[in-house]
């Protein structure tokens, strides 16, 4: 669960920051979400997957 949390808050902080660079009215933070969830959830799977 803190691999989900995690991924989500950094790179939506990140998104957040290129919003604030940009100012691209919040697209960058929804991607950056997005891109934090598949990441996390990849990472789980990958350590408690099949070996």
């Amino acid at each position: 669960m803190s691999y989900l949390i995690a991924g989500m808050a950094v790179w939506g902080f990140v998104g957040w920051l290129v919003d604030q660079w940009l100012d691209s009215g919040g697209i960058a933070t929804a991607v950056g979400i997005v891109v934090g969830t598949v990441a996390a959830i990849y990472l789980v799977a990958r350590r408690f997957g099949p070996r």
